[in-house]
């Protein structure tokens, strides 16, 4: 066709065919579609790759946020962005976001256990399948992000004391970018010297599980690497970029602009790969696994070994998973597990740990896998009893399957009570007549898991939350290991090294 063609046949386009307002392309251009393929992977693709021409900073957002499910947390946006948190003739991060949401291609809401979340197109809907599978993904890259930082520890890429992780205290920055992890790099490739002192430069990586990545989806990473190369101020970078799977495609772009494209199982072994592969299924059905056989939680802990620090990181998620399992067991009946109930006249929303439902007696578990030595504090506990409890029950009693259920919420913790948290759940219990209250602080937990029938459930409670090594440490030396403080790891010697993690500078040595 002509170009007038093309327009005339546009302008005469039957119903069924829709137009994206809000985002103006060059020349007046505008983005159509079918309106029956709106919101599809397909739909996703070919806008972004519209937008690519138009600006590269929008399409990258937009790949970044689809590369991970179409849902992040709003403190990971910016590393998945692929721009800058603040640079001259740069858009920012936030304002990506902003003009994304304006166009209504981005929303963003407040979600109840994750905070503000990004996600892909207007309508800022979740459901719980998205957010299980979020806290699932989520947990899971945390896992494999400490391993990377201990393998590169071990190999000799970097120091463990000034390597950041996302979620760390201080931010995993490079010059005017976020990643997943970054730590300054002494390899001789790198390291540059300035007036004859050692200048680092940085490893730096970003980590996608539970999706294949095409070559759109790991734009945005390559975008930070380029831009950050070019900045005259900033050390070399070796970027590493960490995913279950990349399309032929994908991997070649990498590979053309110097990117380490890489899977688990190609850093670790396929023992550990399909450990993560195995978490992820777990924690994405937790409710499944809680009702199964003890077998499938012992073989998860049992390959989790494998990964160093993993049972740790994941002691709070996991410990929902032990207690639906325990009740199950003990008590009968059926179990889920991160449950989302909405209190529609309050508009509040809240997650139930662990729900029990047998008959007509609906519990709820809240539980918190701390160390043995930690303690629940009042503040704490009232939040639970004044916001948590009524949106949960005001939730429940809302559906028609439940309306006439008898109510119970237990508050369970590996660790204790102080006294005022105390006071508050007997003052519940005492003055409630709508539900019932109770709690366990570690010991009444043992004491009620001594007669399960499966030894594997036990032990594991035994070995990572009651009688972990560390538990032990921290109840005999509270302060030993420098918790809040810049202390040296367990049999280091001498003063723990410094170095700045914007420029690499030594801060002492």
């Amino acid at each position: 066709m002509s170009a007038q063609a093309a327009r005339q046949a546009i302008s005469r386009r039957p119903d069924g065919v829709g137009t994206l307002h809000g985002l103006p392309f060059p020349k007046r251009a505008r983005f159509i579609y079918l309106e029956s393929q709106f919101g599809s992977d397909l739909y996703w693709s070919k806008l972004t790759a519209a937008i690519e021409e138009a600006n590269p900073a929008y399409a990258a957002a937009l790949s970044g946020v689809r590369a991970r499910g179409g849902i992040v947390l709003r403190k990971h946006f910016d590393i998945a962005s692929g721009s800058p948190i603040l640079q001259k003739r740069q858009l920012a991060s936030s304002v990506v976001l902003e003009r994304l949401r304006s166009a209504k291609l981005l929303s963003t809401t407040a979600i109840e256990g994750f905070g503000d979340c990004v996600i892909l197109g207007q309508s800022g809907g979740v459901g719980p399948g998205n957010l299980k599978l979020l806290r699932a993904q989520l947990l899971t890259e945390n896992v494999l992000l400490e391993a990377i930082r201990s393998w590169a520890v071990r190999m000799n890429m970097t120091s463990k004391n000034v390597t950041r992780i996302r979620d760390d205290a201080t931010p995993p920055q490079v010059g005017t970018f976020r990643f997943d992890m970054t730590g300054p790099c002494y390899l001789r490739p790198l390291l540059r010297f300035v007036k004859g002192e050692p200048n680092p430069g940085f490893l730096v990586g970003d980590v996608i599980l539970g999706n294949e990545l095409d070559e759109q989806m790991v734009r945005p990473f390559i975008r930070k690497c380029t831009m950050l190369g070019k900045l005259n101020a900033i050390a070399p970078i070796l970027p590493m970029l960490i995913a279950d799977n990349f399309t032929p495609e994908a991997l070649r772009v990498c590979r053309r602009n110097g990117i380490v494209a890489t899977r688990p199982e190609t850093l670790f072994g396929r023992d550990v790969a399909r450990a993560l592969e195995d978490l992820l299924k777990t924690l994405t059905d937790a409710s499944m696994a809680a009702n199964e056989g003890p077998s499938r939680i012992e073989s998860l802990f049992r390959r989790l070994n494998a990964i160093e620090g993993a049972a740790g990181n994941l002691r709070g998620a996991l410990f929902e998973l032990i207690v639906g399992h325990c009740v199950r067991s003990i008590e009968g009946g059926t179990v889920d597990i991160g449950t989302l109930v909405n209190d529609f006249e309050s508009e509040k929303r809240a997650e139930i740990d662990v729900k029990l439902t047998k008959e007509k007696q609906i519990t709820a578990y809240e539980c918190k896998g701390y160390q043995p030595s930690s303690r629940v504090g009042g503040p704490e506990v009232k939040r639970w009893l004044q916001e948590k409890v009524p949106t949960i029950y005001a939730g429940l009693k809302s559906r028609n399957q439940s309306s006439n259920s008898s109510f119970r919420f237990e508050f369970w913790t590996c660790g204790d009570f102080d006294a005022d948290a105390i006071a508050e759940l007997e003052a519940a219990k005492a003055n409630t007549r709508r539900y019932q209250i109770d709690w366990k602080n570690g010991r009444m937990v043992q004491q009620y898991v001594s007669d399960l029938a499966a030894p594997g459930i036990r032990k594991i409670l035994d070995e990572h939350y009651f009688a972990h090594p560390i538990a032990v440490f921290q109840r005999a030396q509270p302060t030993a290991l420098g918790i809040g403080t810049r202390s040296r790891t367990l049999g280091q010697r001498g003063p723990v090294p410094a170095v700045d993690s914007q420029t690499g500078t030594l801060v002492n040595d």
